[in-house]
């Protein structure tokens, strides 16, 4: 005999909200295994495509820096259209075609050309996917953290798994784990609630202006986009680098899974963190963590001491998301919070696109010296993380033509 259904709209209101904080979860476990195997490997397979370290810098900083236009023009369509799962759906498959022509291409202009068209589909979907959880943290008192954990989960899985099946196997399977990945964030992305907005009312300036003309949101986009850029050289060449060590494909694998596993330890138990100090605080330990993680890292080849500098991963990457997030859903309307995140992830797409380009030459020329230049750009973020916490008086980002500039 089957249960019976409870007819009180308090459960079914509690059941609703644990339903659509599964299904944003599940879809950032879909979302995360693309990028567990992509940034660990995809340099690797470039490589095994004939690709120098200059022209594997330039490929991926061309991809970066794609977020920069495609992410704030699609931002704009979706605040106007409020049709957000629509836009990642539409996104998403186009993503998963782009990337199966990247196989069969050859040549690196040929290649650049359609990395270019994949990277714009791909820059808006993680800020969107972002930018739901936040409206459904919001609108039915869910944990962000809760939900992007799963992400965190998802991606540690497919570093560590995807090193164990590429050892001793050709970089051509990095590709066929790359798109069987894709495959699975179509489903995952099917499952996202259709959360809608009413429609961004016009107004008398550009959101997109208004906002870049407030100095609390100029700092706040200067020191994520420093603490962000810092892992640039471990995002390019970090695998190779270790691999000039003498390090195993498996022992990179869990380097990379490791970090992750500190992120999701952060995201899973740290629940208070950001309401007792503030996002802003959050960026200050962020680059703290930045400046101790890289100028260490610059000389490190013990393979222990790699795995425990891994761990200051939930520092560099973990906090200092947490910290954007705190202070986009504080400062932002949900009518124009699209329009800042995309802000916010263009600003950090340029700096990281910048240091992505620097690193080539500087790890052809001094491998590990790459790190130092990381270390640098975690101190300028910290300086602006402490610009931003020093000024106390609410940190509110207007979309509105009426805010005044400079505030």
């Amino acid at each position: 005999m089957s249960a019976p259904v409870s007819s009180d709209p308090a459960t079914g209101a509690v059941e609703n909200r644990r339903s659509i904080g599964w299904r944003i979860s599940l879809h950032y476990a879909a979302l995360f295994l693309v990028p567990g195997v992509y940034l660990p490997f995809f340099a690797a397979w470039l490589e095994s495509r004939g690709l120098r370290p200059t022209e594997i810098s330039i490929m991926l900083a061309v991809g970066i820096l794609m977020r920069l236009v495609a992410g704030p023009a699609a931002a704009h369509a979706v605040d106007r259209s409020g049709r957000r799962k629509l836009a990642i759906l539409l996104l998403v498959w186009v993503s998963i075609a782009s990337f199966a022509l990247l196989g069969w291409v050859e040549g690196f202009s040929v290649m650049l050309l359609v990395w270019v068209v994949h990277s714009a589909a791909w820059a808006p979907i993680t800020p969107f996917s972002d930018n739901i959880a936040l409206l459904a943290a919001a609108r039915h008192q869910l944990n962000y953290g809760r939900m992007r954990l799963w992400g965190s989960v998802s991606f540690l899985l497919a570093a560590y798994l995807s090193g164990l099946w590429l050892k001793g196997r050709d970089e051509d399977w990095i590709f066929i784990l790359l798109l069987a990945g894709y495959a699975v964030l179509v489903g995952g992305a099917h499952l996202l609630p259709d959360l809608r907005l009413p429609l961004a009312r016009p107004r008398a300036g550009a959101p997109a202006v208004m906002l870049l003309r407030q100095r609390r949101f100029l700092l706040f986009v200067g020191a994520t986009a420093c603490l962000q850029a810092s892992h640039a050289a471990f995002y390019t060449f970090g695998t190779l680098h270790w691999r000039s060590m003498g390090h195993s494909d498996a022992a990179i694998g869990w380097l990379w899974a490791e970090g992750v596993l500190a992120e999701i330890v952060l995201f899973a138990f740290a629940q208070q963190l950001p309401a007792r100090l503030g996002g802003a605080g959050l960026l200050l330990i962020a680059a703290a963590g930045g400046v101790l993680r890289w100028s260490i890292t610059a000389g490190a080849e013990e393979y222990m001491l790699l795995v425990l500098l891994q761990f200051l991963h939930a520092a560099t990457f973990g906090a200092a998301h947490l910290g954007a997030m705190r202070l986009l859903t504080e400062g932002c309307s949900p009518e124009t919070s699209a329009t800042a995140q995309s802000l916010y992830v263009a600003a950090n797409s340029t700096m990281l696109a910048l240091a992505t380009l620097a690193v080539g030459p500087i790890f052809a020329a001094g491998g590990g010296a790459i790190y130092w230049a990381m270390t640098v750009l975690s101190l300028g973020g910290g300086v602006c993380a402490f610009m931003l916490w020093r000024r106390r008086d609410g940190l509110k980002f207007s979309g509105d033509a009426a805010t005044e500039p400079g505030r």
